[in-house]
């Protein structure tokens, strides 16, 4: 029986049950870890990726997703100018003082999707891994070669274990497991939307980023890593916009109370030097 008739007879079962063998089959491969600036006591957000995060935000991610908590108003909290606040705000149709909210309806979102996209105010702190998972996802689907290659051992109706280890190695699959390896190929031919970090790898999400998908308005290259960090650091800050705010009033409180811890042991020495 060849690859395409044996994996769509395991597709008939898999109906009921790849929702459970997929989770089970793959958790995605471990998170790629970067170095967050804004991370640590003393860390800060990078203003120039905040301002290139946003731009992505408005041109991309806005096409389906909202940032609901956030006001475009707001984002000149990191260096925007009021006059280029109202120009991104009227380029989805709305003031300044609007809350980032996606122009696709519902109905739209579930004729395209089968799902309403989540809101993605919150996402980094709404998913294990935090930056380092919603930075993976956006990183992680097939590479111009690695689609090649899984499209050729389509074509072939027919993987050997020689091809079975090479789309393994690339895709971060488990080499043992032949028919998995199978069926992720056989799913990808047919247009599902693979990534190496998402647990089960298959989701309803195109790949919304790709190399030079802005043109960034400060000169930055655009690279696919480039566009994934900037708008990741962005979520983060409207996770937590008040962040900077809170650690500097966190750092005066410490003072405070080392300076207080000091008078009161001051004080107990002076009460207590009386007693004999």
């Amino acid at each position: 029986m060849n690859l395409r008739k044996s994996i769509r007879f395991a597709a008939l079962i898999g109906a009921l049950l790849l929702p459970q063998v997929g989770a089970a089959s793959s958790g995605g491969a471990p998170l790629p870890k970067l170095d967050w600036d804004h991370k640590g006591v003393f860390g800060e957000f990078d203003n120039a990726s905040l301002k290139r995060g946003a731009q992505i935000a408005v041109e991309v991610c806005m096409g389906c997703h909202s940032f609901k908590y956030i006001k475009f108003d707001a984002l000149r909290q990191f260096g925007y100018t009021e006059a280029e606040v109202k120009e991104m705000a009227e380029s989805q149709g709305k003031n300044k003082t609007d809350k980032m909210l996606s122009a696709m309806s519902k109905e739209d979102a579930i004729d395209s999707f089968n799902i309403v996209p989540p809101d993605l105010s919150l996402m980094t702190k709404a998913r294990k891994g935090y930056e380092n998972y919603v930075n993976a996802i956006l990183t992680g689907y097939l590479t111009e070669e690695e689609t090649a290659l899984v499209e050729e051992a389509y074509e072939d109706e027919d993987l050997s274990e020689e091809e079975v280890k090479a789309i393994a190695k690339a895709l971060h699959l488990d080499p043992h497991n032949a028919a998995y390896v199978k069926e992720v190929v056989l799913r990808i031919g047919m247009g599902s939307n693979f990534n190496k970090y998402f647990p089960g790898h298959f989701f309803a999400m195109p790949q919304p980023l790709m190399d030079e998908a802005v043109e960034y308005a400060d000169g930055t290259q655009a690279t696919l890593a480039q566009l994934s960090k900037d708008v990741v650091n962005f979520m983060s800050w409207t996770a937590e916009p008040t962040l900077m705010e809170r650690k500097s009033l966190g750092i005066y409180v410490i003072i405070y109370l080392i300076i207080f811890t000091a008078l009161l042991y001051a004080l107990k020495r002076r009460i207590w030097a009386k007693i004999h």
